[in-house]
């Protein structure tokens, strides 16, 4: 029999990170070399060797920062600590740090769209026969939302935007069906990780606002990165973790669009804009009329942000020129897509059957840069670029959170004032109509010698 040499390997492997950079990983033998160099490290950080294929997956993916922290970690928190990161998909940061972050590439958005700015009839049949289901998109980042869905943004009434849009999906239904509640409406909510819990305690307390089941979604985490690719940690070693983003859902729709087999469109609406109008029916009519997969609200703008979505007017090839009322001016405005989009169930369905919008769908990732910090996301606007017809809906109803509170609070009392025809008052005179006196501006009286503010 031969001798076996494997046992020797390990002895001949000093542990340093320049022996981690020497691996080739086209070569059989260092995998061989990485195991033992793994199990090494378990030996010497005390920790179980059940962990050593998590630390190979840490050095193949160049994340071998993480190992230093174990060594200011006491013994008894070390196998905690590693169970987390087991959560993580290292692989497959590493893979979007290269592909998305490193290459840099512009997206290339191309889809055919009529634009649209024409539309006044309404459909409220789709709303009375429950064909259109609404899906609130409460995720967020931390860094973009933070706590402005459920805290006091500065309306007079001191409501969050979460119990605004809730009270209007409820004022929507009401009007659709002749004053009567709608208790069992396909409502779904996508929160993230960061915020379950909160919010879902927000609703139980509010009694889920008399709605009777409400489907949640949850967004699944990626860790942030910085520069090189390695995952950041913050306090007490917790890697910072944020939502994959909306574009991730997907999946998990289909168990929500599976239990109302009746829905025919779903309404996707962020809270990021305080004039939202969840179910409009002016949209409503505008996608059924036209037999559209997507319906998708525009604003423009000049604004730079890095986190947002922009699409320039040369990125869209529009299908009938005579309907765009959207051109190029001398102040380069780009259109803005909002998170305000309705899609035909039956596109999602046959997306699932077409392997590559699925694969073109599921690849596309957003490099979102915050300082030396790095996320990564999947947006659901995206979906237009798989789309065989979108509707580009431009709107000037525009009040954004994310940009600032303090400002969206003036733009939605500047709508209000419209509704009331409220002339030659201040921007600091706030007029706030509760979503339960009107869902946007009708069966509204005059106001005689109005006081500031001014709650209806």
């Amino acid at each position: 029999m031969g001798v076996c040499t494997s046992q020797n390997v390990l002895e001949k492997i000093d542990n340093k990170e320049e022996d981690y950079l020497k691996l080739d990983y086209n070569r059989f033998s260092t995998y061989q070399k990485l195991e033992n160099i793994a199990n090494n490290i378990a030996s010497q950080q005390q920790i179980d060797k059940i962990f050593s294929s998590l630390i190979q997956r840490m050095i193949a993916s160049r994340q071998t920062h993480i190992l230093k922290i174990l060594d200011n970690i006491d013994n008894q928190k070390k196998q905690q600590f590693m169970t987390k990161l087991e959560r993580i998909d290292f692989e497959f940061i590493d893979s979007l740090f290269h592909h998305c972050y490193k290459e840099n590439q512009t997206d290339a958005f191309q889809c055919n769209v009529i634009q649209s700015t024409n539309c006044q009839e309404q459909n409220f049949d789709l709303i009375k026969e429950q064909k259109v289901g609404i899906v609130l998109l409460c995720g967020g980042r931390s860094s973009r939302l933070s706590n402005k869905l459920l805290s006091d943004i500065g309306l007079p009434s001191k409501k969050c935007a979460l119990q605004i849009m809730m009270e209007r999906l409820k004022k929507i239904l009401m009007l659709s069906s002749e004053n009567k509640n709608i208790a069992d409406y396909p409502i779904a909510i996508v929160l993230s990780d960061q915020n379950s819990d909160k919010i879902q305690m927000y609703l139980k307390n509010q009694r889920d606002f008399e709605f009777q089941s409400i489907y949640f979604i949850i967004e699944k985490s990626l860790p942030v990165i910085d520069q090189k690719g390695q995952v950041v940690f913050e306090q007490e070693n917790q890697p910072i973790m944020t939502p994959e983003g909306t574009g991730s859902i997907f999946i998990q729709l289909n168990s929500f669009i599976n239990k109302f087999p009746n829905m025919e469109y779903l309404h996707f609406l962020g809270l990021d804009n305080l004039v939202g109008l969840p179910l409009d029916p002016q949209m409503l009519n505008l996608i059924c009329k036209q037999k559209a997969d997507v319906l998708c609200k525009v604003i423009e703008t000049n604004s730079i942000l890095d986190d947002r979505i922009f699409y320039s007017n040369r990125q869209f090839k529009t299908m009938e020129e005579g309907d765009s009322t959207i051109t190029e001016n001398s102040y380069n405005l780009t259109q803005m897509l909002l998170n305000d989009l309705y899609l035909s169930v039956s596109f999602l369905n046959k997306i699932k059957s077409t392997h590559e919008r699925a694969l073109k769908l599921n690849q596309r990732y957003h490099c979102i840069k915050r300082g030396s910090n790095i996320h990564f996301e999947k947006h659901i606007q995206d979906i237009i670029e798989v789309t065989d017809i979108t509707i580009l809906h431009q709107t000037e109803d525009c009040a954004l959170l994310i940009d600032d509170p303090r400002r969206a609070v003036i733009q939605l009392s500047n709508l209000h004032k419209r509704y009331l025809k409220l002339e030659g008052t201040q921007e600091e005179d706030l007029v706030e109509i509760s979503p339960q006196m009107s869902y946007c501006g009708e069966d509204l009286k005059k106001i005689e010698n109005a006081t500031y503010p001014l709650i209806i």
